[in-house]
């Protein structure tokens, strides 16, 4: 028969659980075993006869047996039987680092059976060496090269050593050569997708984004290691201090104002009734119709004479006359208190609009992003993908409208470039928010939009069909549920410090333009005083 064609029927039908029980001759169980344990080797580890299969061996032969050096086969029980007596002895193989022993097994004392006869059970995959591909990214991996020594640490590594150290394999890292995460091209993908679909390697320890298109040339190891969105990170180049002509009405709200003319108003109207002698204090005089007539034309006079009382007020907070009557001093007196509590507030705010330098954001959201003069940039991989596939009349179509016309100097795949190129310029770069949040942690200068673009799952990636996937499920959800990937996210979690970014004090000087506002209230007060003034030489040339 095709040995190969029925290990792959056997594998595909039986795993995880393959139970082998040979009967036979110890030359041809030799064969057998060595076939099987090679067969491994030629399906580039998509089978795994080596750690799911367990195998029962029945001897005929009264020696012990031994095993070639080369069989890495872990679960293996050897029963040796005499014709007088059907089981001489039973003997488990156990692996050690230069060779194979074959070990009797003695009266079992442990809940878990299978361990006594299957010991290397107990040390899942006994140390196996896997070959894990990655890519350099900040927060999640991180190169460094010491004495000619290449080291990777981040949090995907620090996952990686964790299912590990659980499962009990060793691993060496490579890189695609392409430095490629995975981009589709002619039907296929590129850089660490197609090296996973190719089974070049076995499993690929970084944050790939999960993606349906991806999804048919690789698997992604559920749950993911991380959830995260795309944001914008941009300077503020232009900051301006407020340049107004208005600037002195700048502290006052409009509701404000017109609380305070309503007011004044009221105020005026009561003075001028409280002050007048002959209201409400003559009864003899109310009586009289002639008398009546007169109040009322003394409270008409004391009308202008009030509203310009009120009027000054407001600037030089005081009377020239102070009221005759009670109401009228007990009117003027919360009068007064109120324009106490005004004038502090407005003079506190008038200083410091006319002191603080003012920072004006060039846009708010992602709209204004797209009608600003800033350029956008974004790294080559499935998020830009993602966005060229965007119906182009959308926002993420404009972003990608917007960051093509830049192309390529703007699809840098090098984070550091971008970083360099939004200090420098009018630049917005896309990127994940943690390796942002990580970059500009200590730059003041830098600012984070905080309006998400695209949200993006991670994971880690195995070649199709993998024989390691249900492991490492089964590992990634207990670390999950257990807290231990938000303990380790933690550890790498830069959040941004502000203490550091106090604004400098710089004593500038105030500019004729800022004001400007009051050389327009001393041209207009000017301009109505000689209007007044022609005015009543009007009335006194009429009069005379």
């Amino acid at each position: 028969m095709d040995a190969n064609n029925t290990l792959q029927e056997i594998h595909e039908a039986l795993f995880p659980e393959i139970h082998v029980v040979a009967s036979m001759s110890h030359s041809h169980m030799i064969e057998l075993m060595k076939m099987v344990d090679s067969f491994d080797i030629k399906t580039r580890g998509m089978t795994d006869f080596r750690h799911h299969s367990k195998w029962l061996l029945l001897y005929e032969e009264e020696n012990t047996v031994d095993l070639p050096e080369f069989i890495y086969l872990e679960n293996v029980v050897a029963v040796l039987h005499h014709y007088k007596c059907w089981m001489k002895s039973v003997l488990t193989l156990k692996h050690h680092l230069a060779r194979n022993e074959w070990v009797p097994v003695a009266a079992c004392s442990q809940r878990n059976i299978n361990l006594c006869y299957f010991p290397n059970a107990a040390y899942g995959y006994n140390n196996r060496r896997l070959l894990v591909t990655t890519l350099e990214v900040n927060v999640y991996t991180v190169k460094s090269i010491n004495n000619g020594t290449t080291q990777y640490k981040g949090y995907a590594i620090d996952v990686l050593d964790t299912i590990a150290a659980s499962l009990n394999f060793s691993y060496f890292i490579t890189e695609p050569q392409d430095q490629s995460w995975g981009v589709p091209i002619n039907d296929t993908y590129d850089g660490i997708v197609r090296q996973l679909n190719r089974t070049e390697v076995d499993l690929a320890a970084c944050n790939l984004i999960i993606n349906e298109g991806r999804s048919a040339f690789m698997e992604y190891i559920y749950p993911p290691i991380r959830t995260e969105y795309i944001d914008v990170v941009y300077k503020r180049h232009d900051k301006q201090r407020s340049t107004s002509l208005f600037l002195l009405a700048l502290p006052l709200r409009p509701m404000a104002v017109l609380i305070l003319l309503l007011m004044a108003g009221l105020c005026t109207l009561l003075l001028a009734v409280f002050e007048n002698e002959d209201f409400g204090w003559n009864e003899t005089a109310a009586e009289s119709e002639d008398e009546g007539f007169t109040s009322v034309k003394k409270v008409k006079q004391n009308l202008l004479g009030a509203c310009w009382e009120v009027t000054g007020s407001l600037f030089r907070q005081g009377f020239s006359k102070y009221p005759r009557t009670l109401p009228g001093k007990v009117l003027v007196t919360s009068w007064w208190m109120l324009l106490m509590v005004m004038t502090t507030v407005y003079c506190a705010n008038l200083v410091a609009a006319m002191s603080v330098q003012t920072d004006v954001k060039p846009f708010s959201d992602v709209e204004g992003l797209l009608d600003s003069d800033y350029s956008v940039g974004i790294r080559i991989g499935i998020n830009s993908h993602t966005l060229k596939s965007s119906v182009p009349s959308s926002v993420n179509g404009r972003i990608w409208s917007k960051i093509s016309a830049n192309v390529p100097v703007f699809l840098e795949s090098n984070v550091g470039v971008h970083f360099k190129r939004v200090r420098s310029e009018k630049y917005a770069f896309l990127g994940h928010s943690s390796i942002i949040n990580r970059l500009m942690a200590e730059d003041c200068q830098l600012e984070l939009l905080g309006e998400s673009v695209l949200w993006l799952q991670l994971a880690f990636g195995l070649p199709q069909r993998s024989p390691l996937k249900a492991d490492f499920e089964k590992v990634m959800s207990q670390l999950a549920a257990s807290g231990i990937l938000d303990v380790i996210w933690a550890k790498w979690t830069v959040k941004r410090n502000r203490t550091h970014c106090l604004q400098k004090r710089i004593l500038k000087s105030i500019t004729v333009t800022q004001m400007g506002g009051g050389f327009i209230v001393v041209c207009a007060g000017t301009g109505l005083s000689i209007i007044v003034l022609c005015l009543e030489k009007l009335i006194h040339l009429r009069q005379n």
